[in-house]
């Protein structure tokens, strides 16, 4: 196959990005039919940003600062939330375009390179995560980002560049741009691919590349540590551990066993390591090498994103159509080494294909919704009044309960209490309830009781919830958190500037609540007897040692 033509590509990847970017910006806002928690935690962050604070030095995330960058420049511009994140998707495409240029013309021919530009801006402006379920959210829209990214250097350190296409300078310092956003954008990107693409120089003999991409990498580190203080990478190493520390958030999705061996991903994992063993024997040897280095990064990141879709297999469609042999060489089976990594080619496709079809069809799909029936998820916010979430998701409060604690005639025929274990604090047990949709009315409800008595809590209050995510401060018009998490993972972050702590009687995630609150009895304050409503206990924080703990 023939290299394509850097004029050509160029006008190809700017018709891509009009065309997807386009139809995302003409709806006039941001519709989401699903994960509207998510939602408010991107919501929460920009507020932050917006008002001046910094992520990791002022509130807690382990998510990096380049996530929540480009959206917040938006909003500062004068769009909307909704619309500021529609434009930062355009954005970061138009920033990675002449870096896949540049893999494209480099690295791939004829099919692998028109396809290798889909891929990336599709992913990149894309309207939901991936899977196979047609919703529109912007859950993990940082996930896509990351790969885009990792896509880019792996195939530029990894692949050897055509004949008159050598440039070491530029590709290692695209590479090292790649990486330190791959860091600051979700550090298992860069965990899971730092040391395979390092490699990838090495086997192939580019250590100009290599230095120059450590030192673009670096710089980047040092331009990061002008603008955002000294402070700033002690204290995202310091958010990261807290997801180590977790109790329930350390693996957000299945076991890790199961990435490897379950229904979903068996033939995945078969076809990667066939990939290795029939680009080996077909005379590919460097590339099967580091395939297989690659392989327990593709699976790592993999089990660390919550849904667990194996993005990667797009990338070994791509790796493997670019290194098609000609015919001739025999592999496993006696197979021709060109049909065979055709066929495994097609294998790693057909996989990842209702996930690929979904994200690249989201934005006309978003530009098609009826807005009957959508309500704008913060109303009373003047910034966030394009973002619109289906009332019948958030208008209608779901909840599981034991309902044996209602009927105890049932407990000889249940196993509640062993599955469905109450959580307690300072002595008081909780309702066992968990709740299931409609969080944001809610936490409406409590934002408003919040103000008025018993509570009359002034505007300036910052309260720490024992819950997962809480979009409270945000509907009351209280105070962000210091130091807070928008989502919680463990400990006790910015409870030392916290006014009270709020206990949902029905919370999110009970596990959550649970650790949180076992935390705080760990943190030793002195507390006023709760302040009670049915749907909630607010514990007053004593900012002296005069009262005693009820």
């Amino acid at each position: 196959m023939n290299r394509v033509s850097s004029q050509k590509y160029s006008a190809y990847l700017v018709i891509l990005i009009v065309l997807m970017g386009g139809v995302g910006m003409a709806k006039g806002g941001l519709y989401t039919t699903r994960h509207e928690g998510d939602t408010a935690h991107m919501v929460e962050i920009i507020l932050r940003m917006l008002s001046g604070q910094t992520p990791h030095i002022d509130f807690s995330t382990p998510i990096g600062i380049f996530a929540f960058a480009p959206v917040a420049w938006f909003s500062k511009m004068g769009l909307g939330i909704g619309q500021s994140f529609i434009a930062a998707q355009i954005f970061i495409a138009a920033i990675l375009a002449p870096m896949v240029l540049r893999v494209a013309t480099s690295r791939l021919n004829g099919l692998a390179s028109w396809a290798f530009g889909v891929v990336i801006m599709g992913m990149v402006m894309a309207l939901v995560h991936g899977e196979d379920f047609t919703a529109l959210s912007v859950s993990m829209y940082y996930n896509r980002w990351g790969w885009a990214c990792a896509f880019i250097a792996i195939l530029l350190s990894v692949l050897p560049p055509h004949e008159n296409a050598k440039a070491p300078r530029l590709d290692g310092m695209i590479v090292g741009v790649m990486l330190a956003a791959l860091a600051l954008i979700k550090s298992t990107y860069f965990v899971a691919f730092v040391i395979p693409v390092a490699l990838g120089f090495l086997v192939r003999g580019d250590k100009k590349g290599l230095v120059i991409g450590i030192a673009t990498g670096l710089g980047v580190a040092v331009l990061t540590i002008i603008l955002c203080g000294v402070d700033f990478f002690p204290a995202y190493i310091q958010d990261l551990l807290s997801v180590t520390q977790s109790e329930t958030r350390a693996k957000p999705g299945v076991a890790l066993i199961e990435v490897l061996n379950g229904p979903r991903f068996l033939i995945a994992t078969l076809t990667l390591l066939m990939s290795v063993i029939v680009l080996r024997q077909s005379g590919e040897e460097r590339a099967g090498l580091l395939l297989l280095l690659l392989g327990p990064g593709f699976v790592y990141v993999t089990y660390q994103n919550f849904g667990n879709d194996p993005k990667w297999l797009i990338l070994l469609a791509l790796f493997l159509i670019t290194l098609r042999p000609s015919r001739g060489r025999r592999v496993l089976f006696n197979a021709d080494a060109r049909n065979a990594i055709a066929a495994l080619a097609l294998v790693a496709f057909a996989l990842i294909a209702p996930s690929m079809q979904n994200m690249f069809t989201s934005p006309f799909r978003h530009l098609a919704t009826s807005p009957d029936g959508f309500a704008a998820q913060f109303a009373e916010i003047e910034e966030v009044s394009d973002v619109f979430v289906r009332t019948e998701r958030t208008g209608m409060v779901l909840a599981r309960v034991a309902f044996v604690d209602e009927h105890p005639e049932l407990a000889p025929y249940t196993v509640e209490d062993d599955m469905f274990e109450p959580v307690t604090f300072l002595g008081e047990t909780l309702p066992r309830c968990m709740l299931m949709a409609g969080d944001s009315s809610l936490h409406g409800y409590m934002a408003d009781r919040l103000a008025e008595p018993p509570f009359n809590f002034p505007p300036e209050t910052q309260f720490f919830v024992t819950d997962i995510a809480s979009a409270i401060w945000i509907l009351g018009g209280f105070s962000p958190l210091q130091g807070g998490a928008p989502w919680y993972y463990s400990g006790t972050p910015g409870l030392e500037n916290a006014d009270a702590i709020i206990v949902p009687t029905c919370s999110l995630d009970m596990e959550i609540e649970r650790n949180a609150l076992a935390a705080v009895e760990r943190a030793g304050l002195t507390l006023r007897p709760p302040l009670r409503d049915p749907l909630m206990l607010v514990y007053p924080i004593v900012k002296d040692a005069e009262a005693v703990v009820n």
